[in-house]
């Protein structure tokens, strides 16, 4: 089916069933952020710093630095044993324990660190930062001086990320993944954050797509006595070795929802009717209008899903005009 690309004050006409119809595009004025639709059981976490613009899930960054949040999620969702250990067999890089010499019960923990001056970074060297921790609050110890990395190396087998790129020229647009294009300009480009998804949820509240030999999904078709089949598409349970990929689907749409929020890419419609019965001078009557469709491509934006009315059969068809609504003011006194 041809793209029809959607822009402020457009028209679409064409006929079914005997009628003539005209869908009026108008860019939505006053969308929904995306982001709020349903933060407690969102499946994703955006979480962004930007020392202008609040972007992202603001309620769970919302007074909390890269760190701290990045500290947080280690809390909620790797066990102490697991950060013990990685320190131990030195995954955390920059971080040592050692047994202390006085007591070798308790444990010491060293940490290499280097300087930025106005010369330049310093040499790496290593200072004791915590002497005679016992071994059981060592876990606490370390979640509170991790750095984002050392979060990240934690957090690893846990969730899955994708940084996010912002472009800030007379108006904001976001992107993720690879930086490259605009989101690579050095002056009014930068990294404002990560949205992150957890292994956990992935599982339990996704599925993986089976696709036929030329990489498309498969559909299905349920029928139903006395009415119309609806539709669905194979799956089978996510794996070890499949969550991932689902996980970056999904949040790469999720990203491009909030770009299109964030870009006033957000439409909505009027669908008129002609009552007309010279079949000549237009007699248009409003049926039905609607708002909240992201994207400008009409047969993605659910626009076409919402509508009905034989519009998909005309596109499909090619038997519709498109064109721009002529705005007409009338002025009328009242004495």
């Amino acid at each position: 089916m041809e793209k029809i690309w959607l822009h402020d004050n457009q028209t679409i006409k064409w006929e079914h069933e005997g009628e003539r119809y005209c869908l009026h595009i108008r860019q939505d004025t006053h969308p929904e952020n995306p982001r709020e639709w349903d933060p407690d059981n969102s499946l994703t976490t955006m979480a962004c710093w930007h020392p202008q613009h609040p972007l992202g899930d603001t309620n769970v960054t919302k007074g909390l630095s890269m760190e701290e949040f990045w500290q947080r999620l280690v809390r909620d969702n790797v066990g102490e044993d697991e950060v013990l250990a990685a320190a131990e067999t030195g995954k955390l890089t920059g971080i040592r324990l050692q047994k202390n010499q006085e007591n070798p019960e308790l444990t010491d923990i060293y940490e290499t660190v280097q300087w930025r001056t106005a010369i330049g970074i310093s040499d790496p060297y290593e200072s004791l930062e915590y002497k005679g921790v016992a071994r059981a609050g060592v876990a606490q110890t370390l979640l509170d001086v991790m750095t984002v990395g050392h979060c990240m190396t934690l957090m690893e087998p846990h969730a899955e990320w994708i940084p996010l790129w912002l472009y800030d020229h007379s108006g904001i647009t976001m992107s993720c993944g690879a930086r490259t294009g605009q989101y690579a300009d050095r002056w009014d480009s930068s990294q404002v954050g990560w949205i992150i998804m957890l292994k956990e949820k992935t599982m339990s509240e996704l599925v993986a797509y089976v696709l036929d030999e030329n990489g498309q999904r498969i559909k299905v078709e349920y029928p139903h006595e006395g009415g119309a089949s609806t539709w669905s598409y194979k799956t089978c349970p996510l794996t070890d070795d499949t969550w991932r990929t689902r996980a970056a689907e999904v949040m790469a749409d999720e990203v491009q929802l909030y770009d299109q929020y964030l870009t006033d890419n957000v439409y909505w419609y009027e669908l008129f009717k002609d009552l007309s019965t010279d079949g000549k001078t237009p007699d248009w009557a409003e049926e039905e209008s609607c708002g909240g469709f992201y994207g400008d491509e009409l047969s993605t934006c659910g626009i076409l899903d919402n509508l009905g009315y034989g519009l998909q059969e005309a596109i499909e068809a090619g038997s519709y005009e498109i064109g721009e609504a002529e705005r007409r003011v009338t002025v009328s006194y009242e004495f």
